[in-house]
């Protein structure tokens, strides 16, 4: 009887080792993910001096840390999806050589879907050096419009906000308010102009007024008061908000509670449009957030967020659409039947016009979530999140 039962025994630990063993032989599923190493939005240039002597502050805030986090929690949809997720990271040195490089690398580790965290040039080069390959791109940090509209491509999608959604999003917050009147302070940068230019287009659409765009200087000279003294630069107008557009920062800390008439202040500074906001506690978020700071010992970012999503989003399309015939995320991403969960509160779901996720978008100052929008008081007559962003009206992608 014992012998029996030593037999069983042996039989059973075969069999469970035999199941552990192609347990192991999973598909192995490669995701790619690309940066640059010499990126200026991440160096040190243009970061407030404050923030740079700073112990606690931890410069170069690479998103790839999001997207580490993405991994680790889309490990339980591995048994579902049959498959072992990888994300395989690559930094690229050489800014020419980059979309030769990336195609290398897709080519050399059989990479099934990948992640740009590049400038906007610089990630159209890349997307359309492997258009051939037919593989689903997913921009995590690039808010530019014309991705999503003039310079959009099949293979594009993007979960990071649009400009577009941003400004809508803090014109609706204004038009709300009834704060109708807007004073502009434009910086002088390339993108500052792109940004003044969106939230144009913003106050068009929700009924507000722009006074003036007046443009910004930094430093102190005398002799250009006029665009460096905010007593200047905000005075001899009626406003109800100032919009300042400054992407570094440098101008924009001074500007709240120093304008030459008491008003809100919006945009780089005072009340900022945001995918993610550390201070927001609804919705699962606090959990995200805190699983994110015990991994890498600082606050998550919108980007970080924007790569975290983009994980989820290729797990959850392989959960649900993998076993239909002639699968790919093109189609799995925009399906009516894809829905994931953001932590933000509504279902996000991809636009099919122009790729671009939907979502909330978190109206926060430096250290509160004041308002999210879409406010509740703007309504679309199918998804209320497309109350913000470049609609498909307006949008010049081809459907």
């Amino acid at each position: 009887m014992r012998i029996i039962l030593l037999k069983l025994v042996i039989i059973v630990l075969f069999l469970s080792s035999i199941n552990s063993l192609y347990a192991d032989e999973k598909e192995s599923f490669n995701i790619g993910y690309y940066d640059l190493e010499k990126d200026i939005r991440y160096d040190e240039w243009g970061v407030h001096p404050v923030d740079i002597r700073s112990n606690t502050n931890q410069l170069y805030k690479r998103p790839i840390a999001g997207a580490r986090l993405g991994l680790k929690d889309i490990k339980p949809f591995q048994r579902m999806a049959k498959v072992k997720f990888k994300l395989m990271s690559l930094r690229i040195k050489n800014i020419d050589t980059a979309a030769n490089d990336i195609l290398n690398h897709i080519n050399s580790n059989n990479i099934k879907i990948i992640l740009l965290d590049l400038p906007v040039t610089k990630l159209l080069n890349v997307v359309n050096k492997i258009s051939n390959l037919n593989i689903a791109v997913i921009n995590i940090s690039s808010k530019n419009n014309e991705l999503r509209s003039s310079n959009c491509n099949q293979n594009l999608f993007h979960t990071i906000p649009s400009e577009r959604m941003l400004s809508d999003s803090l014109a609706q917050y204004l038009s709300d308010k009834k704060w109708r009147k807007v004073l502009m302070l434009t910086g002088p940068l390339e993108i500052d102009k792109a940004k003044s230019e969106s939230f144009i287009e913003s106050a068009k659409q929700f009924g507000l007024k722009i006074i003036d765009n007046r443009n910004f200087l930094l430093g102190n000279d005398p002799r250009a008061r006029d665009q460096n003294d905010l007593d200047f630069l905000t005075g001899s107008a009626k406003y109800d908000a100032v919009y300042v557009s400054d992407t570094h920062k440098e101008f924009s800390y001074r500007v709240p509670f120093a304008t030459h008439i008491p008003s809100a202040v919006i945009g780089s500074s005072g009340l900022t449009p945001r995918a993610w906001h550390w201070s927001y506690l609804r919705h699962g978020a606090p959990q995200v957030h805190g699983r994110f700071e015990r991994m890498n010992q600082r606050r998550m970012t919108e980007e970080d967020w924007a790569a975290w999503i983009a994980m989820r989003a290729i797990a959850e399309a392989l959960v649900r659409f993998k076993d239909n015939e002639n699968f790919s995320f093109h189609d799995s991403f925009v399906s009516e039947n894809f829905k994931l969960d953001g932590s933000k509160g509504p279902v996000l779901s991809f636009r099919k016009w122009n790729r671009q996720l939907r979502q909330p978008i978190m109206l926060s100052t430096d250290n509160w979530v004041t308002s999210i929008a879409p406010l509740e008081s703007f309504v679309h007559r199918e998804n209320n999140l497309d109350t913000i962003g470049i609609d498909s009206k307006t949008s010049k992608c081809s459907k």
